[in-house]
């Protein structure tokens, strides 16, 4: 499954269950331990929403983290998550061992294991390294901007364009060559928080290291540059 999508799916399904503990912990309760009576029950409904907030935390982190790391790091990322997962199931299932329970409920079965089993399936394989597999393809993401004008086995040619002070999305590349067919000059912002001016000038040659930037056009005029991306076989 592709990374992005894994996350999205796990970030939603684990604010969802976190917001319905929230909402109903004591019926949450009831439907696996039963009726608790006095105090208990309102010990048992916070911990309920602790648990719960927890959930919505982690989703939350993944949901805004979607589009800031490369696949690799995302990969990392949603493997941990998955450990957790797996270590928060391996509780529910040794409280039963341990007599703390009368069952294993299965919801948290059923939630956790598909979870636990979409974080390890989509973090697992190779790394990504060519521009076939990069996961915020500025073409993709920004067609106005970026338009493939020549590709093969070897190099993939984007054409740039941007109109005055038009800004793109957070977008990614492979390494590659800069022709600047125009003079201009911009604005650079990283999944950081950093920024980078630049200027260049037309007939100006230079290398892009790849990554991932949000550009925006700085200047009253437009500019246009050619992008040769290598891949990596």
């Amino acid at each position: 499954m592709e990374i992005n999508l894994s996350m999205l799916i796990m970030g939603s399904v684990m604010i969802i269950v976190g917001i319905v503990k929230n909402i109903i912990p004591v019926k949450f309760n009831e439907s696996i331990f039963g009726k608790i009576e006095g105090k208990a029950e309102n010990y048992a409904a916070a911990m309920r929403t602790n648990i719960g907030a927890s959930l919505i935390g982690m989703g939350v982190i993944l949901l805004l983290n979607r589009n800031v790391y490369n696949a690799n790091e995302s990969k990392a990322l949603i493997f941990s998550v998955g450990v957790a997962l797996s270590i928060f199931l391996l509780s529910v299932i040794l409280a039963y061992f341990r007599k703390f329970t009368t069952n294993i409920p299965v919801p948290p079965l059923v939630i956790l294991g598909s979870l636990i089993i979409i974080a390890f399936t989509s973090s697992s394989g190779t790394e990504v390294a060519n521009v076939n597999e990069i996961t915020l393809d500025a073409t993709k993401v920004d067609p106005k901007h970026y338009k493939v004008e020549f590709e093969n086995d070897q190099v993939r040619m984007v054409r740039i364009k941007y109109g005055p002070n038009e800004k793109s999305v957070m977008h990614e590349h492979v390494p590659g060559a800069v022709v600047f067919l125009t003079d201009g000059e911009g604005k650079m912002t990283f999944p950081d928080g950093e920024q980078i001016d630049n200027r260049f000038e037309a007939g100006t040659v230079g290398w892009a290291p790849g990554g991932k930037h949000l550009p925006e056009n700085t200047s009253d005029k437009a500019h246009e540059l050619i992008l040769v991306e290598l891949k990596q076989n």
